[in-house]
């Protein structure tokens, strides 16, 4: 019993061992069995030193229909085929079609050499399987690999020390061109500068600057506007009374400095009422129609009043002649 199981052992071996990892492969053709033997190509038959070239084993037509293909285990890479040559790759198997059918399968090997040397690659088998658990190997033959190097003429060699740092000459090109640079550079710093100064003190940003005119004159240019306008005509109280009260809070802040445009009503007559002692053109008279404009414009605006025509008529002429009478000093530093 004991002997069947050898022999049986034995046996199964003999099947296997073509498939068995590659370095227990036969490496002289000369023992290859007569038969499953193809040709193999390298896509170039010669290379310099470290160098790599492919090569291409070439399944015969229909030999692998309805068989498994078992490839040599290549591991670890990179794997030495020979003393002297060494495969980057395993067996990769690639299809190739033409006119949309499977015409052929390909085995290929990505292989390289740092020695110099004729160099004979050894067979590779590949394992057909069929259904039934049939193998066979198909054997590829190896080519001849000629690994060449560059030539050193020792006759005229001399070695040399390692060379400094090469320093190039700076031309006038490259100065005309790092001025040029550095004149735009200046030039766009300048004109943001200017750009952001003068929308900071609300001017154009091209041509000259236009005159700025007096307070009175500005303030009575929007006044006459307003009344132009005519807004509480239609039916835009608030909208009325929210611009004859701006114009006068911007008269108010250029003429006095009084900063009306961030105080209350009652906060702005309270600041006019401190500069009357140093302005003989403030009276208490245009300051209290001045207050009652005001007053009409807060409830027109807050309390959803409605003031009649008369009472809109007549607060936009206490308005002027607010600036009107208060203006007479510009007037005289004018003339």
């Amino acid at each position: 019993m004991k002997r069947f199981i050898y022999i049986c052992f034995f046996f199964v071996w003999l099947t296997l061992s073509p498939c068995l990892p590659y370095a227990q492969q036969v490496t002289d053709t000369g023992q290859l069995p007569a038969g499953l033997v193809q040709e193999s190509v390298l896509e170039k038959d010669s290379i310099l030193i470290g160098d790599q070239t492919w090569w291409n084993m070439t399944l015969p037509a229909g030999i692998w229909t309805g068989r498994k293909i078992e490839v040599p285990d290549f591991s670890p890479l990179p794997y030495k085929l020979t003393a002297q040559v060494e495969a980057l790759s395993g067996v990769l198997l690639d299809s190739v079609v033409r006119k949309k059918h499977l015409d052929s399968i390909r085995a290929r090997i990505l292989i390289t050499s740092f020695d110099s040397g004729s160099y004979q690659l050894p067979p590779v088998p590949l394992c057909l399987v069929g259904q039934d658990g049939t193998r066979d190997t198909l054997w590829f033959k190896g080519p001849r690999l000629s690994v060449n190097t560059i030539p050193v003429d020792t006759t005229s060699f001399e070695p040399y020390g390692l060379k400094p740092q090469m320093r190039y000459p700076i031309t006038t090109g490259e100065i005309l061109t790092l001025v040029g640079i550095v004149v735009l550079l200046s030039a766009l710093v300048f004109l943001i500068i200017l750009i952001v100064r003068r929308r900071r003190n609300h001017l154009p940003l091209f041509g000259p600057v236009r005159p700025k005119d007096p307070p009175h004159i500005a303030a009575l240019k929007v006044l006459e506007d307003i009344r132009a306008r005519e807004l509480w005509k239609k039916q835009k109280a608030k909208s009325y009374y929210t611009l004859l009260t701006d114009t006068i809070r911007v008269y108010l802040r250029d003429r006095w400095g009084i900063q009306a445009m961030e105080k209350t009503s009652a906060e702005m007559m309270e600041a006019l009422l401190q500069v009357e002692a140093e302005d003989s053109l403030l009276t208490e008279k245009i300051i209290g129609e001045l207050g009652q404009m005001f007053s009409t414009g807060d409830l027109a605006k807050f309390a959803k009043y409605t003031p009649s025509d008369s009472e809109n008529e007549e607060s936009l002429r206490q308005a002027i002649r607010f600036v009107t009478e208060t203006a007479k000093d510009e007037e005289e530093k004018e003339e």
